[in-house]
């Protein structure tokens, strides 16, 4: 769930749910959402108004921690979450990428430094994973004309992103990742082209990620939401209902608490009712007006569906992918027109 920094204001704080009371002694202990698996909460809520849980599994041979936050997270959270559990980063030996976005694998440096962990993330994002510019470029550049990053922006989220590092670890749909618990590896590719999910076959516990969006997730203590993000709509709406098709007890996303299958299930169908939303709006405003730039339609998405502050990250790539969406059905063409 990508975006550039966010302050928030003084006067917001994150909801009781976001980070973990403090025992009697002073030190925090993560909660244990099923055997082995415990939920660390992050920095992420102070930096950009989110919650952002990682998730660190005990995999028998391989202590295995579920995304790395940004830069700042593993020594300002991670760090002291696994002293909680009598660990530290030093312990880790596998940190799993989730997907390209600097709230998943920004942390990435650091826990290289502190850490013999190997880095296992999706095959298709390598790319990303291992360039910021390349990340830069291709994601807040695919757009100019709709968006354009400020310099501001552009370093605060190579802050975000710190240095990278070599991916050790490919991962494709259907692996196992290493250990001896059963890890079972499930390319999604909607909220970001290689973006996966991993079911815990032991506890039947899914973990989503940024997959499951719904629609969209309210900034802390503010009334702007952060709209829901997905590339390719065909992509998209193929992952929610693969991820429909699985049987889970309980879902577990990065940016929200963990809930059961029935809530889990109900989440999905909300993220794909989203969608076809969206492709109402996009078909309508496209008969009303006769044309569309992806720009037009980010605002009118970012506006007229909710309280997502209009043209941004979410919205645009948002506009894009459904407007691309309609022209490969039939129902639009585009057209390019010479500017001086």
């Amino acid at each position: 769930m990508p975006s550039a920094r966010r302050t928030p204001p003084r006067d917001e704080q994150p909801s009781r749910n976001v980070v973990p009371e403090p025992s009697k002694d002073g030190e925090v202990v993560p909660e244990e959402i099923a055997p082995g698996i415990h939920r660390l909460a992050t920095d992420y809520p102070h930096v950009c108004g989110l919650p952002l849980w990682l998730h660190v599994i005990d995999a028998g041979s391989e202590l295995v921690l579920l995304d790395a936050g940004i830069a700042s997270t593993p020594e300002s959270s991670t760090a002291p979450e696994l002293a909680g559990l009598g660990l530290g980063l030093s312990d880790l030996t596998l940190v799993v990428n989730s997907h390209a976005h600097p709230d998943h694998m920004g942390g990435n440096a650091v826990l290289r430094k502190h850490s013999g962990a190997r880095f296992a993330a999706p095959a298709l994002e390598a790319g990303w994973l291992e360039d910021n510019e390349r990340l830069l470029t291709e994601l807040w550049g695919s757009d100019p004309d709709a968006l354009d990053l400020s310099e501001t922006e552009r370093t605060e989220l190579l802050e975000m992103l710190d240095e990278r590092v070599r991916i050790d670890v490919l991962l494709r749909d259907g692996d196992r990742l290493p250990g001896e618990r059963p890890l079972q590896v499930i390319t999604t590719s909607g909220h970001s082209p290689g973006h996966i999910a991993v079911l815990d076959e032991t506890s039947r516990t899914l973990f989503t990620f940024d997959d499951v969006q719904g629609r969209g997730r309210p900034y802390l203590g503010s009334s702007l939401w952060l709209a829901p993000l997905y590339t390719d709509v065909t992509r998209y709406t193929n992952g929610l209902t693969r991820l429909l098709e699985l049987d889970f007890d309980a879902l577990v996303p990065s940016h929200g608490d963990a809930m059961d299958a029935t809530a889990g299930r109900r989440l999905i169908e909300e993220s794909i009712e989203w969608v076809a939303g969206v492709d109402e709006l996009t078909t309508g405003l496209l008969r009303s007006k006769g044309s569309l730039t992806v720009r037009d339609l980010a605002d009118a998405v970012g506006t007229e569906l909710g309280a997502y502050g209009g043209i941004n990250l979410q919205t645009v790539r948002m506009a894009r992918a459904h407007l691309e969406h309609l022209a490969r059905r039939g129902g639009a063409e585009t057209r390019w027109h010479h500017r001086a």
